[in-house]
Formats: C-alpha cells, structure tokens, sequence
C-alpha cells in the first residue's frame, strides 16, 4: 500500500485523464495515501466519462472526497471550472497530475490538419491550461505539486507517430521552463516519461503492435 510510505492526509489532488491506466492508478494511489481526489476526462466521451466515474468510485471506498467530471481538456473554460470544481470542495488544491494521452499513428503524409490538431490539443494544449489553471492557486499559496505523466517518445521519435512524438516532446520542454518559472515560489513540475505498458487492451490492436515493432527495427538498425 503507498499510504505505508508516505502520508498525504489533508492534501488535495486533482487528476485530469483519469480514465486511462496510469491516470487511474495515480488517482487511487493518491487516495490511498490519504489525499482528497477528484478525478477528470480528457474528452467527452461515454467511454471516458464511465471510467472516470469508477476511478472515481474507487476514491471514496478509500473513505476520501472526490468527484468525477467529464471535460474537453483542451477547452479553457471546462478546466478553469474543473479547477474551481477542485478548490470549491476540497479548500485547496496541493497537487495536478496530467495524465492526458490520446494515442494516435499515422504516416505524415497522411496526416490531416484537423487530426493534428486534435492530437496536440489533448496531450499539450490540456496539459498546458491545467498546469496554468492550477498554478494560479498554488503560486498564490506558494505551495504546490504538478506531474505531468509524458512519454518515453517526447525523448526519440517513432515511425507514424510524428504528431503524438511532437506533442509529447511539448510536454516535456513545458515540464522544463515551469519547472524553472515557478521553482522559487514553491511550486514544483516534475515530468514521468512512461514506457509502453499492456494495460486497458491497448496492445491488443494488431496494428499498434506491427506499428511498435516497426519502430523498435528501426531504431535497433
């Protein structure tokens, strides 16, 4: 159990795509430790929002606060809410996790405009205005804690992945200059750059494995 660790009794958490693995475990193993969690989507999805709801489900069996609520997470004005959402009931918001990550491989030529668009809105542009949102409330209690959950591709690229590898490099350069912008009031930006994990049935597209081995000839060439 991660509460035999550490403690965050009396600490308040917010996780945006909690409807994915590593989002979801973050947010159980923020209550566990003994934080208050609320809990996001990425998109508005049915599929989302029914998962963020059992993440959710999940927090208040642990005996903790929390909510589920489904958000555009590239949409200003939904995660300025979700923020104020956050400190309405918890009092306080200590930490973020972004844990927003929609998966996308296509060759570059092939790639719309409209596609990129959407691939770099849910995984840099929603990390961007969750990190803003938030800091606006840490740096006001010059306290606060902000992981932004990347990927092992923000570091090398990946054959068809060009949009998702840009977009995750964004993260981890934004994860770089807050870290320096806000490191003297107290709040800290750290990144977690994630591997490739088996989990929610995402290797089970065949597709995504041939994709995957490809990449991995490639680089071992």
């Amino acid at each position: 159990m991660v509460a035999e660790q550490f403690s965050l009794a009396g600490k308040a958490a917010l996780v945006i795509g909690a409807s994915n693995p590593l989002g979801r475990a973050a947010a159980v193993a923020l209550a566990e430790a003994g934080a208050d969690v609320g809990v996001a989507t990425t998109t508005r999805s049915q599929r989302e929002e029914v998962a963020a709801n059992s993440c959710a489900n999940e927090i208040w069996a642990l005996d903790r606060k929390g909510f589920a609520q489904a958000i555009d997470a590239a949409d200003e004005r939904d995660v300025d809410s979700l923020v104020e959402r956050a400190v309405s009931e918890f009092g306080r918001l200590d930490i973020l996790v972004n844990a927003q990550d929609l998966h996308f491989a296509q060759p570059a030529l092939e790639i719309s405009l409209a596609e990129w668009r959407r691939v770099i809105n849910a995984n840099l542009t929603g990390v961007f205005l969750a990190c803003r949102a938030a800091g606006r409330e840490m740096l006001k209690r010059e306290s606060g804690r902000v992981v932004n959950i990347s990927s092992v591709l923000a570091e090398r690229g990946m054959a068809n992945g060009s949009a998702y590898c840009a977009a995750q490099a964004g993260v981890l350069n934004l994860t770089r200059a807050l870290a320096l912008e806000w490191a003297r009031t107290g709040v800290t930006v750290n990144a977690v750059g994630a591997g490739w994990i088996d989990a929610g049935g995402f290797l089970a597209d065949e597709n995504m494995k041939r994709q995957l081995e490809l990449s991995a000839v490639q680089a071992a060439g």
